[in-house]
């Protein structure tokens, strides 16, 4: 007999009635409510089950939503800055070119030119950080990618005495959008320059990237040296808004975005401790340049 109607009965008759006292057809019907009742608390269960994974799918849409809007507003205030700041140093290279026809043995010039143009360099990669051209959206060069990602990532790799080791094969192109992919690998090398400072770890600090390839897939892996993630968490770091760091260091959409961006290009991501660190590894589809 059914929870429920065992406690309407006790509220009724009292509790020590005996349900035996019922005639037959008292009994049969209590058995036909009982069978009602435990239908509804499987379509209660199914209810449940459902409502929670919708609330799940809507928050993942909002998530990318949110993260793309704010994509959004950075590629167009890097268009902006890039407009702004094209003319200015391409008149400090014209400059620089018209006084070492006079000063051609001058340091000083050299180093004017140099800074110049990796500043401008700096700024074109963040705007092609987040915008690439069709073509590079259906085919791109992992070591093309993992170039740019690293260039932007450069002055957070100097001032936090980052060791950048590179393993790579060539050669190897894949499907979907670098500007995405660039996202995706960025929040990984971010990640492990947080672990590094916020660990306090000051021994030889070190993010070593390796690429493999197979005939159908190419593997990226990224392994830190900052002591890895702990066991009862890294099996949740790709949900949304989990973050380990504090509140005002992180949001946790970071690598549930890496997560899906991986996922839309058909690949997978997976995360273990490693050694001394963390390893994440990216495996998505190779395609063959014909």
């Amino acid at each position: 007999m059914h929870r429920l109607l065992k406690r309407q009965i006790r509220h009724i008759y009292g509790k020590g009635f005996d349900v035996n006292n019922f005639d037959e057809k008292t009994l049969m019907l209590m058995e036909s409510i009982t069978e009602t009742y435990q239908n509804f608390d499987e379509e209660k269960s199914f209810l449940n089950h459902t409502v929670k994974e919708n609330k799940k799918e809507i928050q993942e849409a909002y998530k990318s939503l949110l993260t793309s809007s704010r994509l959004a507003v950075i590629g167009e205030m890097m268009e902006n800055i890039t407009h702004q700041w094209k003319q200015p140093l391409s008149i400090i290279l014209n400059l620089v070119s018209i006084l070492k026809l006079e000063n051609k043995d001058s340091r000083e010039l050299e180093i004017i030119e140099d800074q110049t143009r990796y500043l401008n360099k700096t700024i074109l990669d963040f705007t092609n950080f987040s915008s690439h051209s069709d073509e590079e959206k259906r085919l791109f060069e992992v070591n093309k990618a993992i170039e740019e990602t690293l260039h932007i990532f450069d002055f957070q790799a100097r001032e936090n005495n980052i060791t950048i080791q590179q393993e790579l094969e060539e050669d190897l192109v894949i499907s979907g959008d670098m500007g995405k992919f660039n996202q995706a690998l960025l929040v990984i090398f971010s990640n492990a320059k947080d672990a590094f400072v916020g660990r306090e770890i000051f021994e030889e600090r070190i993010i070593h990237i390796k690429t493999v390839s197979t005939k159908s897939s190419v593997s990226v892996s990224i392994q830190d040296n900052a002591g890895g993630i702990a066991a009862d968490v890294i099996n949740k770091i790709f949900e949304p808004y989990f973050t380990t760091k504090f509140k005002d260091k992180g949001t946790g959409i970071g690598l549930s975005m890496t997560y899906n961006i991986i996922k839309k290009m058909n690949g997978v991501i997976n995360v273990n401790n490693h050694e001394n660190g963390t390893l994440f590894t990216i495996t998505v589809p190779q395609i063959d340049k014909g």
